[in-house]
């Protein structure tokens, strides 16, 4: 039973990862209380993964690159030196190449590129990609948390 109960949760995950709403998630997956796929999402931490997933580093750059220019358009007289500073560092953090967001970006194209192999290459199993997924996922979970 436990088995049948993973592979469900593995299978929730990828939906998810994918961007399948949770009441899709439940009736492909077989799954009657949200609440179960609730606590999958939080205790696995599935929206931070989806978001490193689906927002690019370079999105996020920009997305403060303006809002540090519609600071600076803005109304002098509420100029905070500190707020720039604070915005100007979260660009530096980013554009590190040892963030999780890099991470997350190289896994999966990886994670696509081993898919391709794998129909090319028949030594390449659904077990081993599922392998690599729960590593890629472990790793980039302990870049986000530093644990």
């Amino acid at each position: 039973m436990a088995k049948a109960n993973e592979a469900k949760k593995e299978l929730a995950y990828l939906l998810f990862m994918s961007g399948v709403s949770q009441k899709e998630i439940r009736e492909r997956v077989g799954i009657g209380s949200p609440v179960t796929i609730q606590r999958w999402i939080e205790a696995g931490g599935w929206r931070e993964k989806r978001a490193a997933k689906t927002v690019t580093r370079q999105e996020l750059i920009n997305g403060i690159l303006q809002k540090i220019a519609d600071y600076l358009d803005g109304d002098n007289d509420k100029f905070n030196p500190d707020q720039l500073v604070k915005l100007a560092s979260a660009i530096d953090r980013l554009d590190k190449n040892n963030s999780p967001i890099v991470a997350m970006d190289v896994l999966m194209d990886f994670s696509s590129w081993l898919q391709q192999q794998a129909a090319l290459d028949p030594s390449i199993s659904i077990d081993t990609i599922k392998l690599f997924n729960k590593y890629h996922d472990k790793y980039v979970t302990s870049k986000i948390t530093g644990v």
